[in-house]
């Protein structure tokens, strides 16, 4: 008795996981009609749901990736496929997740101008590594090949475009110094001018007003003028006392 109640639970406990794995899997499936009826949104919540199960997590996250790709959100897509590294599967599976991560890096490069460089550099490495596990992919050397190029193109560009800022920089800090030049110029002639000005305006006042005499010139030309006074009278006195002398007549009338 007690067997077959052994023989009832260990049945229950497997059906229990068939039940299980095949709830896992349903979205996985549903998920792939969804893709294969472009319906991409739809597939892409198939799949986020299939990823919570540790049994399908690997082949949920895969597809994941690619509904993303598909929605051309490429950064997204590339974070799928790059999270997929955290699990094991084998080298077939590894090397198609490397050369799909290589291709939203790329296409990520190709559709943001700011980070086309950094997705470039990655997505170069990510077709490395899918090499060095399937040597043999051509579609992945192709790619690679296409990376390093446009990679040194986009290198050039950015070069470029540095030499570019810094001689409008160069340009900006001369014209900046002309402009100081010219206003300190303007600014020297401006006070000449007023320097010229007050000149001007002083010696106006200076010719208009009485010029001012100190106090022993005062007393010096005050001292001359009562000298040049006593001449005068003398000469006056001397000149009436001429006048009242009698001429003397040499001869009889």
């Amino acid at each position: 008795m007690k067997t077959i109640q052994v023989h009832i639970v260990l049945l229950f406990i497997l059906i229990s996981q068939l039940l299980q794995a095949q709830q896992e899997t349903r979205h996985i499936r549903q998920g792939n009609r969804y893709y294969n009826d472009e319906e991409y949104k739809k597939a892409e919540i198939e799949y986020i749901k299939s990823a919570q199960s540790a049994k399908t997590a690997p082949k949920g996250i895969y597809n994941l990736g690619d509904a993303l790709y598909m929605q051309n959100n490429y950064l997204q897509a590339a974070a799928a496929f790059d999270t997929l590294r955290t699990f094991r599967v084998d080298d077939d599976i590894r090397a198609k997740t490397y050369y799909n991560l290589g291709n939203s890096l790329l296409k990520l490069a190709i559709d943001s101008a700011q980070v086309a460089g950094e997705a470039l550099a990655q997505s170069i490495d990510a077709y490395k590594n899918s090499l060095r596990l399937n040597p043999a992919d051509g579609d992945a050397k192709y790619n690679l090949a296409y990376a390093q190029k446009m990679l040194e193109k986009t290198q050039q560009q950015q070069q470029q475009q540095e030499q570019n800022q810094d001689k409008q920089d160069q340009q900006k800090q001369d014209q900046q110094k002309q402009e100081e030049q010219k206003n300190e110029q303007q600014q020297d002639q401006e006070q000449q001018q007023k320097e010229e000005q007050a000149d001007q305006q002083q010696q106006q006042q200076q010719q208009s007003k009485p010029q001012e005499i100190s106090k022993e010139d005062a007393e010096r030309i005050l001292e001359a003028l009562k000298n040049d006074e006593k001449e005068t009278l003398e000469k006056l006195k001397q000149a009436q006392i001429r006048a009242t002398r009698v001429v003397k007549s040499e001869k009889d009338w």
